[in-house]
C-alpha cells in the first residue's frame, strides 16, 4: 500500500504542533466487476452472475434489516449496524423523528479476515506526490525571487 507523509496538528491542541502522519494513496477504486473478477481468476466453483446475484441479495436483505433496526454479522466480512444522525431537542416533548433525525448510516465492526490487515500490507512511500511538491515549492520561491 502506497502512503505519503502529511505534517497535520490537532485543531483543538494547535499548542501542541504539528507531526507527521501516513496517509493511504489508493491505486484506484475496484470495482464489483473488477473483484469479481479477481475471485473467477483465482479459483471459483462460481461464474461471476452467481456471485453479483448474491451480493444484490444480501445487499437488499441487510438494508431491509437494518431499517428494522438489526445489527448484521457477516463473520469474516465483520458486523454492520445503523447509526442514527440527529439533532437534538429542548425536551423529551419535543422531539420529533421527523424533523430530528436527519440520517441513518451504516457503520461496520471488522471481522477476523480484517483484523490484522497491517500483518498483510506491505508500505512504500509515495515519492512522486512529494517530489512533485517539492518541484512544484522550488519552482514557486523561484518565481517569487524573480518578482523582486
Amino acid at each position: 500500500m502506497k502512503y505519503t507523509l502529511v505534517k497535520r496538528g490537532h485543531p483543538r491542541y494547535p499548542e501542541r504542533g504539528k507531526k507527521v502522519y501516513a496517509c493511504a494513496q489508493y491505486e484506484k477504486t475496484l470495482s464489483m466487476d473488477e473483484l469479481l473478477d479477481y475471485i473467477i481468476l483465482h479459483g471459483s466453483a462460481f461464474r461471476k452472475g452467481d456471485y453479483k446475484a448474491v451480493i444484490s441479495t444480501i445487499a437488499e436483505a441487510m438494508a431491509d434489516k437494518m431499517a428494522e433496526g438489526y445489527k448484521i454479522d457477516l463473520a469474516e466480512m465483520g458486523r454492520y449496524y445503523p447509526t442514527l444522525v440527529c439533532e437534538g431537542a429542548e425536551t423529551i416533548d419535543d422531539f420529533n423523528p421527523d424533523k430530528h433525525i436527519k440520517a441513518v448510516n451504516v457503520n461496520w465492526e471488522p471481522g477476523e479476515d480484517f483484523k490484522n490487515l497491517k500483518q498483510k500490507t506491505i508500505f512504500r512511500e509515495d515519492l512522486t506526490r512529494r517530489m512533485q511538491k517539492e518541484a512544484l515549492k522550488a519552482d514557486m520561491e523561484k518565481w517569487n525571487k524573480e518578482e523582486e
